[in-house]
């Protein structure tokens, strides 16, 4: 039950994209979705190997960074869940991936793999606007946010993620919030525990 809905979900997800894709053609495509269990804290991308696919994740927050000169994780994205994932340079050059991407939560995933992908780009050119459509969504949503995320203080950009990734408060740790948002893990930690004071008053 649980498979099925996600399929559908994933079907609903690509239709949002373009709402009048043949269905005929639509299936097709779906058929080269490989279907898998994640589990909290698995990589679906390690730095060093090189990315194979694109994913659909149902149910996790996933989490893109890399490790600075100081040996620290540096957070460059965060998505929500049902977001399609990849690591896009990797993916594009088939050279090894400059960084890692994981799960936060047990979830299902979706995958298809390049080959594939770029087969039903040559063979259907409405699977080639989609994979567009998706490629301009995330990095036109990624330039927002860091964008506005840059021109804010501190406290504006904890008002963006209680108002706008109010589930990332729940689920990602603060040092991984903290890089992404600007905002020093102790910065964060101190705002976070002021509002909830004004809250419980």
């Amino acid at each position: 039950m649980a498979v099925t809905k996600f399929k559908q979900q994933l079907r609903d997800k690509i239709l949002s994209y373009k709402p009048d894709f043949n269905l005929e053609v639509l299936n097709i495509g779906l058929e080269k979705f490989n279907l898998s269990d994640g589990k909290a804290g698995d990589y679906i991308v390690k730095a060093g190997e090189v990315c194979k696919n694109v994913f659909f994740i149902e149910k996790s927050i996933s989490r893109c960074y890399f490790l600075g000169e100081d040996g620290e994780e540096k957070t460059l994205w965060l998505e929500p869940e049902m977001s399609f994932i990849t690591e896009y340079e990797s993916f594009n050059s088939q050279a090894p991936s400059q960084s890692s991407i994981h799960i936060y939560e047990d979830s299902l995933i979706c995958s298809i793999d390049r080959e594939s992908l770029s087969n039903l780009y040559i063979d259907y050119h409405e699977w080639a606007q989609v994979g567009i459509a998706i490629i301009e969504h995330h990095f036109i949503n990624l330039f927002k946010i860091t964008t506005t995320i840059h021109f804010n203080d501190a406290s504006k950009n904890y008002e963006l993620l209680e108002n706008s990734f109010s589930r990332y408060l729940d689920v990602v740790p603060l040092k991984h919030l903290a890089f992404w948002f600007n905002i020093s893990a102790v910065h964060l930690s101190r705002i976070r525990a002021e509002r909830n004071k004004i809250g419980a008053n």
